[in-house]
């Protein structure tokens, strides 16, 4: 072989290898793009375990649990803690339907901020109690710690739940942390109520049972004179409050005596004195005097039967 054709041929040697090299990228590139295309004309795909399934991020929940995970969000780790679950306010609303409430929680995390700090730690949020293998949102650990000690983190939204949020991290009794975490999603205040409405099933105001009457109690008026009781013979049983009034000129008392009860008052009355003497009374005969002067009183007249009908 002549120099010259030697010469052509090192020159074409590497434009071969390019050649090549360029037909072997082209025919992946088009492999991938065939791919796409059939993925995106939704040609049906056999269905195969373990597929992911629609999940309900709008669905009422009553607690939504939290965990402090080591690693990332992207990577998580084992829990390492478990937080107060996030609960929505309940009560009437107020204000504007359009805006969107958050759900909150209080945790103290049994572990000091500056060990969460020191290694990879992060805080997630779970769809529900029964669907906790579900995160709708989480925050990584990690920041500037403000002059008192604090921190504030995002928590981001994961598979497409359309909730977002904060996580504010304070030191907390020795060895803890406490953390506050306010959770929203993309559902209005009077969406919400809609939905507790349409879950709330009615129920019929149960018909209250009637309050017995309570036996209303009776006024007697009850005169102490020199020397008589002036009162009704006859009432009837049941609480009584007995006026009594000290019209006389010398100090008098009252005592009601019968069915192994004994009602008295307080302290004598001066002339012109008034005081009530509250007694319960059942059925039967009472005597009533004035016990001032160990019995002259009495004696001198200072007494009378009364009679406790049903």
């Amino acid at each position: 072989m002549d120099s010259v054709n030697r010469g052509w041929i090192a020159l074409a040697r590497p434009a071969l290898v390019a050649l090549i090299l360029c037909l072997l990228l082209a025919a992946s590139i088009g492999g991938n793009r065939g791919g796409r295309s059939l993925a995106q004309e939704g040609e049906a795909t056999p269905a195969t375990p373990g597929t992911p399934v629609a999940i309900d991020f709008d669905q009422l929940v009553t607690e939504r649990p939290a965990e402090v995970l080591s690693g990332s969000c992207d990577e998580p780790g084992e829990s390492i803690a478990s937080m107060t679950p996030l609960e929505a306010p309940e009560g009437e609303a107020e204000g504007q339907g359009a805006a969107i409430e958050a759900e909150s929680s209080y945790s103290t995390i049994p572990i000091p901020l500056e060990s969460l700090l020191s290694g990879q730690a992060s805080i997630a949020v779970l769809l529900s109690e029964e669907a906790s293998e579900t995160v709708v949102a989480c925050g990584e650990i990690g920041g500037v710690v403000s002059e008192g000690g604090s921190l504030v983190v995002k928590l981001s939204e994961r598979n497409g739940s359309g909730f977002t949020g904060i996580a504010f991290l304070a030191p907390g009794d020795p060895g803890t942390t406490g953390a506050s975490v306010f959770l929203a999603g993309e559902r209005t205040v009077a969406e919400t109520r809609e939905l507790i409405a349409a879950a709330t099933p009615a129920t019929l105001e149960p018909i209250a049972e009637p309050t017995p009457t309570a036996e209303p109690v009776q006024v007697v008026d009850l005169v102490l004179l020199e020397w008589l009781i002036d009162m009704p013979e006859e009432i009837r049983a049941g609480p009584v409050n007995f006026v009594v009034t000290n019209e006389g000129s010398e100090q008098h008392s009252l005592v009601v005596e019968g069915n192994g009860l004994v009602f008295e008052l307080p302290a004598p009355l001066d002339s012109g004195e008034s005081s009530i003497l509250s007694a319960e009374l059942p059925p039967g005969e009472y005597v009533v005097y004035c016990p001032v002067g160990d019995g002259e009183h009495r004696d001198k007249g200072m007494e009378a039967t009364l009679t406790v009908v049903p």
